[in-house]
């Protein structure tokens, strides 16, 4: 179900710290690597008068990191993004699926979710204000909207082993012909836990 005040649950999200099944992936992933690498991903949600949609990327096949998989507009943190997890977010949402940073209302990154790939992402919540995107062919095979009310209905997870650790699971969501598993599916749960306490 969608918070009656999106724009104060999206405030406010970045308060609740990853739990139970989420809280143990990040323990699992933390002791298998010593060091990450900053980084950081944009949580966009587009109105809609039909219901809010997230804005979503299906990586393109050859990229030589998590080719083909479905992920949010994101990456490492440079130099120029002076430290801020939101510069990079939009850097990255930029180069990715063509959006300048002014299209997005943002809000407090969320904590951090670490990657077996060795990164600590934080996700930026983020309102499209408005304005078109397209995909950048190198990194973008498709952009596609998933539905916020089903990306925040903990009914439509499944759960799959952690590869690290097959005794421990870990959401994944399926949505259509899309598979989406992973820290992307980890984040979109994470809301989900965080909306159904609000």
């Amino acid at each position: 179900m969608i918070p009656n005040d999106l724009t104060a649950f999206l405030a406010a999200l970045h308060r609740h710290p990853p739990s139970g099944a989420l809280a143990a992936r990040n323990f699992s992933v933390r002791r298998h690597r010593g060091t990450f690498k900053e980084a950081a991903v944009l949580v966009g949600i587009v109105p809609d008068a039909a219901g809010a949609q997230l804005l979503l990327t299906r990586r393109t096949a050859s990229l030589r990191q998590h080719g083909g998989q479905i992920a949010f507009p994101g990456g490492r943190q440079d130099p120029q993004d002076a430290g801020s997890h939101t510069a990079t977010a939009l850097r990255e949402a930029a180069e990715e699926i063509g959006t300048p940073p002014e299209s997005w209302q943002t809000f407090p990154p969320l904590p951090p979710f670490y990657s077996p790939t060795g990164y600590s992402v934080r996700p930026v919540p983020a309102l499209h204000t408005g304005g078109s995107w397209r995909a950048s062919p190198d990194e973008v095979a498709e952009i596609f909207l998933l539905p916020l009310a089903t990306a925040l209905n903990p009914d439509a997870y499944r759960f799959r082993p952690l590869p690290q650790e097959p005794a421990r699971v870990v959401p994944a969501l399926p949505y259509r012909h899309y598979d989406i598993w992973g820290l992307t599916a980890a984040i979109l749960y994470h809301i989900a836990q965080a909306a159904q306490a609000a």
